[in-house]
């Protein structure tokens, strides 16, 4: 591995942090290597901006400090990132106390972008300002599913004749499969409607497109047994 690869992944570090995270906690298609790239690259930067406007922010508080205790004028001194130094002219001189706080920072920022994401705040603005009619970056089934969590639904399967009832747990796709977690589940044959029997827990995994999902009315558990 070159000398060059090495600085970059180093001064990456605090972005694939805040990616890798990031990935975890939101729901979306999967990453190809360009976007993680991408992305890391960007969240990288952020995080080096926020310690860059931590450490401005400490010169403030020192002046402050300093103009307090002393009473006498003298100028105030701006600590500028030594990372600042590889972006613009390459140098090979890594500052790792940098480097770990930014990279420190990549934990709370990964959490506040995840909840920018999943509560699709950027996309509500742009809907109320009409500069989009997008309801988010996740596919239908995944907006659907994640906007009724725990909701009770009726799960249609076909293919096999039977309904499922229940109160939805979980759910996960991949590109070509769709599963679902249900509790509480009674199953029905799908043409007569007639109760087949009861579970407390399925688990139901189908091709894309096999199941036809629809949001049940609120009701209690109780209701829901007889």
């Amino acid at each position: 591995m070159s000398q060059l690869l090495i600085i970059v992944v180093v001064v990456l570090m605090p972005g694939i942090a805040a990616t890798s995270i990031a990935d975890k906690l939101t729901i979306h298609s999967q990453w190809d290597s360009f976007k993680f790239t991408l992305y890391a690259l960007v969240l990288g930067m952020l995080n080096y901006s926020l310690l860059q406007l931590l450490a401005y922010g400490w010169d403030v508080l020192a002046y402050a400090w300093s103009m307090g205790v002393t009473h006498r004028p003298q100028p105030l001194a701006w600590t500028t990132l030594a990372i600042w130094r590889i972006v613009r002219r390459g140098d090979s001189a890594i500052p790792f106390n940098e480097v770990a706080l930014a990279t420190l920072l990549a934990i709370p920022e990964a959490f506040v972008v995840s909840a920018l994401v999943h509560h699709k705040l950027l996309t509500r603005f742009g809907r109320w300002i009409h500069a989009t009619n997008k309801y988010g970056d996740e596919s239908l089934y995944a907006y659907l599913m994640s906007k009724n969590a725990a909701t009770w639904v009726y799960v249609r399967d076909i293919e096999n004749g039977l309904t499922f009832e229940g109160r939805l747990g979980g759910h996960s796709q991949t590109a070509d499969l769709h599963e679902l977690l249900l509790h509480d589940v009674i199953v029905y044959r799908y043409e007569e409607g007639t109760p087949l029997y009861f579970v407390p827990t399925a688990y139901l995994s189908r091709e894309a497109g096999k199941l036809i999902i629809e949001i049940a009315p609120g009701k209690s558990l109780q209701e829901h047994r007889e």
